[in-house]
Order: structure tokens, then sequence, then C-alpha cells
């Protein structure tokens, strides 16, 4: 880090640097094509945040690693990109003690490219459901069960993109992705639980349907959310909640 005049603020023992350049990017030695390559300074937290895990917020990342074959968690924040010359970078050896699985390196790659290649709800949408807090409701619940949830998939007026007036309330489904793990039915039942959770406390929240109308929130499984079906949801992730003046959580974090 120091020969790149690389930085990240606290203590330097936590600090880590993470290439996510392309794999074929990084190993083509035509300097004229591919001169520099890209890295994110990150650093390891003690305590993982939900709303960060599984890629959810497209600007800061958690996401589980191995440090000398001891678990940790890595944080990510993507306005820490920097490009370094691949003919210097040529000098250095990779740190061997950080390892990386494959469903981590899923979840990173995902994360880098959903800042470039994310749908968008309608404005007004978006501001009904900041100004009901039914946003906030919404993430709070899901900051508890961040290794159960994988994705938020919201299913507003059936996939038509529509600024509605006021008296005029959207129509909007919740649906809840969860990761299988080992025991199946175990996550299905606490996913199941979180919907009836998040259901209750959304619908509350939007003042009987007079702004938007939640038709239902219900959960399922990985395994079983048939790309058809995927196709016709958008994935709904903390940057809606950034017309909000009280959220300083959404970008690099506090420290």
């Amino acid at each position: 880090m120091e020969h790149f005049l690389l930085s990240y603020p606290g203590g330097a023992d936590a600090h880590c640097v993470v290439v996510v350049s392309h794999d074929c990017d990084l190993a083509n030695d035509n300097l004229t094509v591919e001169p520099d390559v890209e890295v994110i300074v990150g650093r390891i937290v003690q305590k993982v945040d939900g709303n960060f895990t599984w890629g959810k917020a497209p600007r800061t990342l958690h996401y589980a690693a191995t440090r000398g074959g001891e678990p940790v968690h890595i944080e990510l924040v993507s306005t820490r990109k920097q490009s370094i010359a691949k003919s210097e970078l040529a000098r250095f050896e990779p740190d061997e003690t950080f390892g990386l699985d494959g469903k981590s390196l899923a979840v990173l790659r995902s994360w880098l490219g959903s800042r470039y290649n994310r749908a968008a709800f309608p404005d007004a949408f978006v501001k009904r459901m900041a100004s009901t807090k039914a946003d906030s409701k919404l993430s709070k619940a899901l900051e508890k069960s961040s290794e159960l949830i994988s994705f938020v998939y919201f299913d507003v007026d059936a996939g038509k993109s529509i600024e509605r007036k006021e008296g005029d309330p959207y129509q909007l489904g919740i649906v809840l992705v969860f990761a299988p793990g080992e025991d199946v039915d175990a996550s299905a039942e606490a996913a199941d639980r979180l919907a009836t959770e998040i259901e209750d406390a959304v619908r509350l929240r939007l003042q009987d349907g007079k702004f938007i109308v939640l038709k239902a929130c219900f959960s399922i499984s990985e395994d079983d959310l048939p790309v058809s079906r995927a196709r016709t949801l958008t994935q709904w992730r903390l940057e809606y909640m950034t017309l909000k003046a009280d959220d300083d959580q959404l970008g690099p974090p506090i420290l």
C-alpha cells in the first residue's frame, strides 16, 4: 500500500487491497491495451452490517473471507476504487494469507457490476416509500437476517414504470429470496417468519394503502425462484433510500 500511496482511515493492520480487474484483463500483457489494474482499498471489519451483505447496497460491501485460515469479513467501498500501473504491480506477489471461496467471489463480482447495471423505480414510488418510512422498516428487519436473505425483489405495478399522481396508489409485492443453507426447512421457516414480520411492519407504515398498497410479502428459496419469474421483478437495494436526508449509512462508513 505504501509503495502505491494507497490509504484507508483506521488501523493499518486491518487494511487490505483487493484487485478487481477481470482475470483476462489482468493476464493481458499488452500494456497498450490494458495498462492498468483496478483495485479497491478495503479493511477488515469486526461487526458485519446486514444491509451491506450479499451485495444489497451498491456503494458498500461486507463479504466473508479468510486470513491465515481464520474467518474474517472485509469491507469495500466502491468510491475507493483506484487504478495502478500493471508494470508496477508486477513487482509484487499477492498476499497469500487471504482466501476467498466461490460464494463470496460470486457476491463480489455481482456487487462490482451492480453499480452500473441496476434498475430504477419510479421517483414517486421511491419518495412515497421514504415519506412513510416503509423503506426504513424494511431495512431494519433485513439487517438482523444478513446471512439468510440474499436478495429482496419488488413487484411494483407488475413491472410497469408509472409516475403516479397523488391519490393514485402503487401496487407492491415484496419477495424475500433466502439461501437454503444446510437445513432447508429451518431456513424456510425463518424466512417465512421474517416475511410476516416485514409485511405487518411495512403495511402499518403505508397508512392503509393511501400511497402504496402492499399486496403481499413472501419468501422463496434461491433454488425455487425460476428465471422467468425473476425477470419480472426488480431488485430493491439501499440506494433507493438516498432521497432521505438522514440516511448516512449508504455511502462510505463514518470512521
